[in-house]
Formats: structure tokens, sequence, C-alpha cells
């Protein structure tokens, strides 16, 4: 199976996955996806940020209980968001024991294409 096809199988089972959550997030879509089709790195990694991330820190980094990701703190560190990620900070817990290294890089890239 090709990575592209396993990229789209584990997000199509992510986003399937969500279907039977009571507080269901709708799915981030990556900014100017008008302009340009997201790439599978973005694709799964909104499908990872939406399972993990947007409970707290909202649909596409807006903030909620959590500080927003979609300011520019965060774009482009991509290696910030994944230290944070990985070993948590203050009232954030780590993630290191639920992702792994390719999972955490890949929310990491995400939230560092995010902009508002």
């Amino acid at each position: 199976m090709s990575l592209r096809k396993s990229i789209a199988v584990i997000t199509f089972l992510s986003l399937l996955s969500l279907t039977g959550c009571s507080k269901q997030q709708p799915t981030p879509t990556p900014q100017n996806s008008a302009q340009t089709p997201p790439t599978p790195t973005q694709v799964s990694g909104a499908a990872l940020y939406t399972t993990n991330c947007a409970g707290c820190h909202g649909v596409n980094g807006t903030g909620g209980s959590a500080p927003a990701l979609n300011t520019n703190e965060w774009k482009d560190n991509s290696s910030k968001v994944q230290e944070i990620t990985n070993k948590g900070k203050g009232e954030m817990p780590a993630y290191s024991d639920k992702l792994n290294a390719t999972q955490i890089k890949t929310i990491g890239d995400y939230v560092a294409s995010l902009n508002k």
C-alpha cells in the first residue's frame, strides 16, 4: 500500500471514529485550501489535530480552554509545537505516551501552517 493510500485510510478511519463522539468537532480545513490543494501531511495533521487538540485549542487553532494556536507565535514553529506536545507544559499533558514521533511532528507541522 502506498504512503498516500495509507494516509488516506488513516485519515478516513480517524474521521469515522469521530462520528460517534457527543462533542464532535468539525474537520478543520487548511487556510487557502481553495487556491492550493492540501498535502497528505496537512490532511493527516488536520485529522490528528482534530482528534487530540481541537477539544482544548479550538477548531483551526482558534483557542478555547487552551491558547489559540493560529497566531504568529506558532506560525512556522513546528519544533516548538512538537516539543510542547511531546513533553507537555503547564496544564497541557505530555502526549509522548499517546502519539508516536511521526504523529507529533505531523501535528506540529499542521499547527505551524495555521494562520488567522
